[in-house]
């Protein structure tokens, strides 16, 4: 009997246990919920949002922006713009050329390509 007994009073502690988590897990729902919160004080207290956005809009203005650093010249700087200036130019002239004898090249590699496949076909043929 005194086990039976004990046995209900472990089930109503632990009743009461879990039902005190439950509580306290709402509540903890709640306090996490921040957008909800902070949708409520905005509806309760407009005025008192809007001027601290304005406040907050007005420090940020007033804030300096970010300073140019200086940056000074090195020895010999301008005359690596100028090299890489003329290879530049160079590289220009290079693909223009390329670009205007590509049909002269495609044309005489399909022609050796051509010539060579024409010779082996020759050399694999079987004479009866």
């Amino acid at each position: 009997m005194a086990e039976n007994q004990r046995k209900a009073e472990l089930t109503a502690e632990l009743n009461l246990a879990r039902s005190r988590i439950a509580q306290n897990f709402s509540a903890f729902r709640t306090d996490l919920d921040v957008l909800g919160r902070m949708k409520k004080a905005i509806t309760k207290n407009p005025a008192v949002w809007a001027g601290g956005a304005a406040l907050l809009g007005l420090v940020f203005s007033i804030l300096p922006g970010r300073r140019k650093k200086a940056v000074g010249r090195r020895k010999g700087a301008e005359e690596k713009v100028a090299a890489a200036g003329k290879a530049g130019l160079l590289l220009g002239v290079l693909k223009i050329a390329f670009d205007l004898s590509r049909p002269v090249l495609a044309k005489w590699a399909g022609r050796r390509v051509a010539a060579y496949m024409e010779s082996r076909g020759n050399a694999r043929r079987f004479s009866p």
